[in-house]
């Protein structure tokens, strides 16, 4: 908040002698008056609900309202007499307003309906949980997996954005080599951290991974929450756990039957198919089956042929070359 620019016993209309009960009684009134939710969009009203909440800071501090009493007026005295509310616990003063907070969302972050002192929350949250007095945030991304890997499983390298606890020191600052190289000492990483999360064989579409401890500093660490979308190509769809598709074929591969690669499974279409005729392959989706229904098209069937000549080169060309057993002597 930004500092106090009047007397704060003229910001709260009490006598320089008023006593504590007073001085809260005065804060409150003025508090519930002017309080945002109460003059939604009034830019004039949210300054004075923060000039009267750092004067009803200032004089229910015995230490602040002294050194204020002994300056004079804030900001004309000596550099330095601004009060420090750094270190002001600002749910018990608004608490003390009867000012409705829900710590329940996001992991502890009170709200108070207004812009301006949801943000004051978020800063002060941020400070509790370095001290270890809050729970760390969960952090939640996304990541997209290709058909192979979400058929067979695999590895994908996602970014955890920040702050995170140090996954070297684990929010200690220290390693065994003294300060932590990894976070300076800090415990956390501002700028986030990249995981390679083991993506589990035959995954579903919607999936969350929990990274547990990767998230947010706190007490205890936040956790992390990876959820995984497969990509398919545009011409195929999921439902469920199958994955749905159609195969072109020329009229002749129709009739005499032909094995051909649908989005990576070799698929064996019998004589005698005929257009659109479904094929299920079991096990050829996401956990489940590839449905494949048949197009007769001469040119587009030629086109796929093509490809599948295309990859079987491809496959000798990336093959081990076998070399001819030397025969023993």
């Amino acid at each position: 908040m930004p500092g106090v620019a009047n007397d704060p016993y003229e910001v709260l209309a009490v006598a320089r002698d008023a006593d504590l009960d007073t001085i809260k009684q005065a804060y409150r009134q003025l508090a519930l008056r002017y309080h945002p939710d109460r003059n939604p969009g009034d830019g004039a009203a949210e300054e004075r609900f923060k000039a009267i909440s750092e004067a009803y800071a200032t004089l229910r501090d015995p230490e602040l309202r002294r050194r204020y009493d002994s300056v004079g007026h804030i900001g004309r005295g000596p550099a330095g007499t601004q009060p420090d509310f750094s270190h002001v616990d600002w749910r018990v003063i608004f608490q003390e307003a009867d000012i409705p907070m829900d710590w329940s969302r996001r992991g502890g972050v009170p709200t108070t309906g207004s812009f301006v002192f949801d943000a004051l929350f978020r800063g002060m949250t941020t400070m509790f949980r370095q001290a270890g007095l809050l729970p760390g945030e969960d952090r939640e991304v996304r990541a997209r997996v290709d058909l192979a890997t979400a058929r067979s499983g695999g590895s994908k390298r996602v970014h955890v954005p920040g702050p995170v606890l140090c996954s070297a020191c684990r929010g200690l600052g220290r390693d065994a080599g003294g300060v932590c190289s990894m976070c300076g000492g800090s415990g956390s990483l501002g700028r986030g951290l990249d995981v390679d999360v083991t993506v589990p064989a035959r995954v579903r579409g919607g999936t969350r991974l929990r990274l547990a401890g990767m998230g947010g500093p706190g007490q205890p660490p936040g956790d992390a929450y990876v959820r995984l979308e497969i990509e398919v190509p545009s011409a195929a769809r999921l439902e469920g756990r199958d994955l749905l598709t159609e195969v072109h074929l020329t009229p002749l591969e129709a009739s005499r039957g032909v094995t051909t690669d649908v989005l990576g499974v070799r698929v064996r279409l019998p004589p005698g198919t005929h257009e659109g005729q479904p094929v299920r392959v079991p096990g050829g989706g996401v956990g489940g089956d590839l449905i494949v229904t048949v197009r007769i098209d001469t040119w587009r069937g030629l086109g796929r042929a093509a490809m599948d000549v295309a990859r079987k080169a491809i496959g000798a060309l990336r093959a081990p070359a076998q070399l001819p057993e030397r025969k023993r002597r």
